[in-house]
C-alpha cells in the first residue's frame, strides 16, 4: 500500500508543479492583456468601466483553490506512504511557503508594491521546493543508473 501511495505522491507533485506552471503563464498572460489594453485605450480614460481580466482571475482561482489543496493531498500522501520525515517536513513548509504567498497577494492589493514584490520570489522558492520534493520522491518509474560505456576493439 505504501508504495502505491508513493506513486500517487509523485504523481500529485507532478501535478503540483503543473499548476504552478499555470501559475505563471496566467499571470504573464494577464500583464501582456493589461498594457495592450491600456495601449489601446490610450487617451482620456473614465475608470468607471472595469472587466475582469479571465488571465487574473484563472491566476487567483488556481493560487487560492487549486495549490492548497494539491499541497494538503501532498502532505497526507507523505504521512500515510511512510515518507521520510524530512520529505512530510519539506512538504508541510510548502505549505506555509503558500500561506506567505497568500499573505503577500494581500499585500500587494493593499497597496505596498515593494513587499508585494516578494511574491514572485516566493513563487520561485514554491516552484524549487517543489520541484526538489518531486525529483527526490519520484517512484512512478525508476531511475536506475546510466549504463556503463562499453569498451569495444575492434
Amino acid at each position: 500500500m505504501t508504495a502505491r501511495l508513493r506513486k500517487i505522491y509523485s504523481a500529485v507533485g507532478a501535478l503540483m508543479l503543473f499548476e504552478f506552471l499555470a501559475q505563471f503563464y496566467t499571470i504573464a498572460s494577464s500583464g501582456f492583456a493589461t498594457v495592450a489594453n491600456q495601449i489601446a485605450n490610450a487617451g482620456p480614460a473614465s475608470g468607471a468601466e472595469q472587466e475582469v481580466d479571465p488571465f487574473a482571475a484563472a491566476h487567483a482561482v488556481i493560487g487560492v483553490f487549486i495549490v492548497p489543496l494539491t499541497i494538503l493531498a501532498l502532505i497526507a500522501l507523505s504521512l500515510g506512504a511512510r515518507l521520510p520525515r524530512r520529505t512530510t517536513v519539506l512538504t508541510g513548509l510548502l505549505f506555509l511557503l503558500w500561506v506567505f504567498q497568500f499573505m503577500l497577494a494581500f499585500v500587494g492589493f493593499a497597496g505596498v508594491a515593494p513587499i508585494a514584490g516578494l511574491h514572485g520570489i516566493n513563487a520561485l522558492a514554491l516552484v524549487g521546493l517543489g520541484i526538489y520534493l518531486v525529483r527526490s520522491n519520484w517512484a512512478l518509474w525508476q531511475q536506475g543508473p546510466a549504463p556503463a560505456p562499453t569498451n569495444s576493439t575492434t
